[in-house]
């Protein structure tokens, strides 16, 4: 029996991946809001002068400060995502397998929430109060915690 190298799950170098968009989030998010706030006050600057300058330079400045805190976004999005993803998932599995458990009688959808052993006829009993197995009809004590039924 050989033992072969299994590789981690996700993309080859993830990490480098995750810091190098994180560096290009903070640039853009910063040279955006650069680029916006000077884009903005040449703007204001020019409506009140009746010789307004005729080019599109405070207006394509005011966009190209847009695009790059778009991208920063983006990039911050890419960088922080398995953080996110990681305490999403944390927060919502153990809900979901309670769930899955409370509908399906125990037995769970899948793999997800199954509480109760596999037997060969499904229990009709009570459930219990304490951790809400349903039991065997004849049972007295709960299969799963021991807690009296009656």
């Amino acid at each position: 029996m050989t033992d072969h190298h299994v590789p981690p799950p996700g993309l080859l170098g993830q990490a480098r991946v995750r810091t190098t968009a994180r560096a290009i989030a903070l640039v853009l998010l910063v040279v955006g809001v650069v680029l916006l706030v000077r884009g903005i006050s040449d703007v204001v600057s020019e409506l009140g002068d009746p010789m307004m300058d005729a080019g599109p330079g405070s207006i394509l400045t005011v966009a190209g400060g847009g695009f790059c805190v778009v991208l920063g976004l983006v990039a911050a999005q890419i960088g922080w995502m398995r953080a996110r993803v990681r305490y999403v998932a944390g927060e919502t599995m153990p809900v979901l397998k309670d769930s899955a458990g409370y509908l399906s009688d125990g037995q769970g959808l899948g793999a997800i929430g199954r509480t109760a052993q596999p037997t060969s006829s499904a229990a009709t009993g009570p459930y219990c109060r304490r951790c809400g197995t349903r039991n065997d009809a004849e049972a007295q004590f709960c299969d799963s915690c021991r807690h009296s039924l009656a």
